[in-house]
């Protein structure tokens, strides 16, 4: 199934949607910039998918950019680290 339409994955982006600050830069989503716009608002997996992460663990939210930049990369130390 694709992560589009796990119903898990759903659930759990929905749950933070509202949520407006990036976890790994620390600032403000701008919620009317839509996707593929580089600031706009993406859910992060906490532990990536290919480092054994799945559609049904943590999810924050984070720019575009950040989320991109971040990769398979372990989740930061501190909040607001630059990657």
């Amino acid at each position: 199934m694709s992560r589009t339409k796990d119903r898990t994955y759903l659930r759990n982006r929905k749950r933070i949607l509202n949520e407006d600050i990036c976890w790994l830069c620390g600032q403000w989503i701008d919620p009317d910039l839509k996707s593929p716009h580089p600031k706009s608002w993406s859910a992060d997996h906490v532990t990536p998918i290919a480092r054994g992460g799945d559609n049904h663990g943590e999810l924050r939210p984070a720019h575009r950019d950040c989320n991109t930049r971040r990769g398979k990369k372990n989740p930061p130390p501190r909040h607001g680290r630059q990657w």
